[in-house]
């Protein structure tokens, strides 16, 4: 079952598509490094709200400067096991993605909820089914995963799972702080 979107959402995704297909493939670019960047400032100024439902704010700590870096990333949530996946563009060869690779331990911020999370690599499946339900709510997304895997996707499960391994993914679990 297809699930209903809202006119907002149709607009959204609209949109994501627009951008994804120009984004550069190689590197990110100039122009949409900045871009990318301006989730980062909504939330900084309280205006995440301004976001709507898909944006999550993530914490991880440099692999080589210890440094706190941030990042807004795009989210599904498990509702049944209360968690958020998260996907790496390039095939996992950004910053963000490497950052938490090498320490798994981040602060996710979602709206005003904060909270400690723990990231754990999503299977290809898990990837696949999710590239499949963006595919029925709009079609036009296996442009995007085609444009971004090097074998087409042609609607089997299969064709999916081969091309979620260009877009790496990781559950983002809530850990719950010792009293």
């Amino acid at each position: 079952m297809i699930p209903k979107i809202s006119p907002a959402e149709r607009i959204y995704n609209r949109i994501e598509i627009w951008i994804m297909e120009m984004v550069p493939q190689k590197n990110v670019g100039f122009i949409f490094k900045w871009l990318f960047k301006i989730p980062i400032l909504l939330y900084r100024l309280g205006l995440q709200k301004m976001l709507g439902p898909y944006f999550l704010l993530l914490t991880t700590t440099g692999r080589k400067s210890g440094k706190r870096r941030r990042t807004a990333l795009e989210y599904e949530y498990d509702l049944e096991n209360r968690h958020y996946r998260v996907a790496a563009g390039w095939g996992g060869n950004t910053d963000w993605y490497r950052n938490l690779r090498a320490d798994p331990h981040v602060t996710v911020q979602v709206g005003d909820r904060k909270f400690d999370a723990l990231a754990e690599p999503a299977t290809d499946e898990d990837v696949a089914r999710y590239m499949m339900r963006m595919s029925k709510r709009d079609p036009r997304m296996n442009r995007i995963w085609n444009r971004w895997s090097d074998k087409k996707v042609d609607g089997n499960f299969e064709s999916y799972v081969y091309a979620a391994q260009f877009f790496p993914s990781v559950w983002l679990k809530p850990v719950e702080k010792e009293s």
